[in-house]
């Protein structure tokens, strides 16, 4: 059964004196001084080119609603993050209805993917009548800031309008603690009007607690983003499905590079060579992060001397799909998956994951879909776009680092060499996200507790 956070009640219904216009002269104020980089932006970057309208309050007018969440996230992660939080809150409070705000087009576009266009629109300014606007047309009877992003007259306005305001999967960093600090006594009243705090760490809610936020209002909650990575054990069939999809026999060991980047299929097909030398059962799947650059992946494969399956044709053909190439070279093909949208299932037919876009300063892919089913996984050393779960992978050892690409084969021989120990390095890691999980269902119970 899932523990409830304890509600403490309103804010200070002082504090809730509605929208500043006193905010809106400062607003105006950093908008002349900062015109020419909002220019360049807009006519060089072309970015906050879309949603001007909606920025200034003009979203779609809506009837009212006795259960209507308004759901903000800033930009990409964010949204992606609040997807697992609306698979739980339609499952829990199906009569509730849910709307979307973003305040980056890039997070626009992933939004509107997962929920759809009509309830989705671009976060306002955080001037007065742009905020009234908003609500008046979007009539929330709650609304969800992701991560921390709370403004002065929204806060405000929603107070005043006794609409209760809570940050889920709450965060902040040092810097943007200090930051907030020197200016808390103008900021301050933002934080002490956010009715609850569902922070992701005790490290982060400490910080908010800096900010003279009433303990009362702060709850360790965990991170929803753990709860949408799959750990349940692998079933046999699901295992046996997974293979079938690649075409590839029961005895063969399945290393598969996903979402790779240029040059990190030259890197996996050098060491696939060398390894087969020791590991003759031994297949390579590569799965590039771009369907543009198939053909180019697929000549790579040739130069260096193996012929290649796409996952299409076997799709079309099952395992015959083989069966067109000599027999002295099926044994050794790679599969090229050129279909969209399979990977996460097809992890789940491999033995060795490699996660791409991290031997390049891209800044890796997802580690956690790979290691959540158990799949011992390795990265190389650009893995800042989720530094997180690698901290987590590695203070498990859950997972291997390889420092460059020369390191890759190296670090797949050890532990193709000991399958027991590669396996038991891919259970620590779903063990690790496992004990993470949880956060989603305590968000959610304390949620629903406001839409009684």
């Amino acid at each position: 059964m899932t523990a409830v956070p304890q509600d403490p009640g309103p804010p200070d219904p002082a504090e809730g004196s509605g929208a500043s216009r006193r905010w809106d002269a400062v607003y105006g104020t950093l908008m002349v001084v900062g015109f020419p980089i909002l220019l360049y932006r807009r006519l060089v970057l072309r970015k906050d080119t879309e949603g001007g309208r909606q920025k200034w309050g003009h979203v779609p007018e809506r009837p009212a609603h006795p259960k209507r969440i308004w759901i903000h996230a800033v930009s990409v992660g964010e949204a992606m993050a609040t997807n697992v939080l609306v698979k739980r809150l339609r499952q829990d409070v199906p009569d509730a209805e849910i709307v979307f705000s973003t305040t980056t087009q890039t997070g626009q576009e992933v939004a509107r993917k997962l929920y759809g266009a009509e309830s989705v629109f671009y976060y306002p300014y955080d001037f007065t009548g742009a905020i009234r606007r908003s609500l008046d047309r979007t009539k929330p009877t709650l609304i969800v800031l992701m991560e921390l992003e709370v403004w002065p007259n929204l806060t405000a306005e929603a107070l005043a309008r006794k609409i209760p305001v809570v940050v889920v999967n709450g965060r902040i960093t040092e810097r943007s603690m200090l930051r907030y600090k020197k200016g808390l006594w103008a900021l301050g009243g933002s934080f002490r009007r956010v009715r609850r705090w569902l922070m992701q760490t005790d490290e982060y809610a400490t910080r908010i607690k800096h900010l003279l936020v009433d303990p009362a209002r702060i709850e360790v909650a965990g991170n929803v983003k753990y709860d949408d990575v799959e750990t349940q054990p692998l079933a046999p069939e699901e295992r046996a499905e997974a293979r079938a999809m690649l075409g590839l026999p029961p005895e063969a060991a399945v290393l598969i590079g996903g979402s790779t980047h240029p040059s990190e299929e030259e890197t996996l097909l050098g060491a696939y060579r060398l390894l087969r030398e020791r590991f003759p059962a031994l297949r390579l799947v590569l799965v590039p992060r771009h369907p543009h650059r198939l053909d180019e992946v697929e000549k790579a494969i040739g130069t260096h001397g193996f012929p290649a399956v796409r996952r299409s044709a076997i799709k079309a053909q099952g395992a015959a799909a083989f069966g067109k190439l000599p027999a002295e070279t099926r044994g050794r093909a790679v599969v090229l998956v050129d279909t969209m949208g399979e990977l996460k299932k097809i992890y789940k037919g491999t033995d060795l994951a490699f996660v791409g876009g991290s031997l390049i300063p891209h800044g890796g892919q997802n580690p956690m879909e790979p290691a959540g089913y158990g799949i011992p996984t390795i990265y190389g050393p650009y893995m800042h776009n989720f530094g997180e779960a690698v901290l987590i992978l590695r203070d498990a050892q859950g997972g291997v680092m390889a420092e460059n690409a020369p390191a890759l084969a190296p670090a797949l021989d050890k532990l193709l060499a000991d399958p027991a120990a590669a396996k038991a390095m891919g259970q620590r890691a779903r063990e690790a996200f496992l004990q993470r999980q949880g956060a989603t269902a305590k968000v959610v119970a304390y949620l629903k507790t406001l839409l009684a």
